[in-house]
């Protein structure tokens, strides 16, 4: 499940935390801007808004065990540098 934002939503949590599905949660206007790009033919492109974050650097459980012990964690995302800029 690919989400910006799961809210307070008992039950995704619960299949989220016993390992009945794996998540990645996406701030929603990058959320927004992969589907335009997807639509459009665009095979990637950069934003700022996960650089220096944990999102950045991986680790982030994506899936848990049913025992509550992490079994899928994030892998770190690409970054790049334009113009002083990071990305």
């Amino acid at each position: 499940m690919i989400s910006s934002y799961v809210g307070e939503n008992k039950n995704f949590e619960k299949q989220y935390l016993t390992g009945l599905l794996e998540v990645e949660l996406t701030p929603q206007g990058t959320l927004a801007e992969r589907l335009r790009a997807g639509g459009a033919g665009i095979p990637a492109f950069y934003t700022p808004t996960a650089y220096g974050t944990n999102i950045e650097e991986g680790g982030v459980p994506v899936k848990y065990n049913a025992d509550g012990t992490v079994d899928i964690v994030s892998e770190p995302k690409e970054s790049r540098e334009f113009e002083g800029r990071h990305y």
